[in-house]
């Protein structure tokens, strides 16, 4: 059993892989036993919708995850500074990038998953940004499964800490 994780120390996200270990055995011009060995993970698709998700998501994620496993003052500063809510610690605000605007149908499915769709913020695809995006509010133990969704092709945190792109000069 091998686990597959985005980004080391994340043990939450992970996909377990069964891998078949298939060995082959050749004698080369020398008599030198050449071995070789194929893995072949069993949860290929977790893994292409765990690349779905932004690093930043999967952190926050994460913290909100150990904040409720395992409360620390110092864990919840740390979040509040990198612009986190924590009222709602089990709740994270994400953008949700689509080809298009949802069906009936996948809004129901998001509804189902405990996903609140924030109405009117539907950003349509335009210029050089060919997928659209909505804003979010989705349970923190339903991002791997709302990453499965083939309808989804992205998924970004909509928290952030709010900060000047240039200088502000005081008059």
């Amino acid at each position: 059993m091998v686990a597959y994780q985005k980004k080391p120390g994340y043990n939450s996200i992970r996909c377990d892989m069964l891998v078949k270990l298939d060995a082959q055995i050749a004698f080369g011009a020398l008599g030198l036993a050449l071995v070789m060995i194929v893995i072949v993970p069993s949860c290929a698709d977790k893994i292409d919708h765990m690349s779905k998700i932004s690093d930043t998501l999967l952190v926050q994620v994460e913290l909100r995850r150990e904040q409720i496993a395992s409360p620390d003052d110092q864990r919840l500063k740390q979040m509040q500074d990198l612009g986190l809510s924590v009222s709602k610690l089990d709740r994270q605000l994400v953008y949700i990038y689509v080809n298009g605007p949802l069906s009936m149908e996948q809004a129901e499915d998001l509804i189902s998953l405990g996903i609140d769709v924030i109405e009117d913020t539907w950003i349509p695809a335009v210029g050089n940004h060919p997928l659209g995006f909505f804003i979010a509010e989705m349970p923190v133990d339903r991002l791997e499964s709302l990453a499965a969704r083939d309808y989804i092709a992205r998924l970004d945190t909509a928290e952030r800490k709010a900060q000047s792109q240039c200088q502000v000069l005081d008059y």
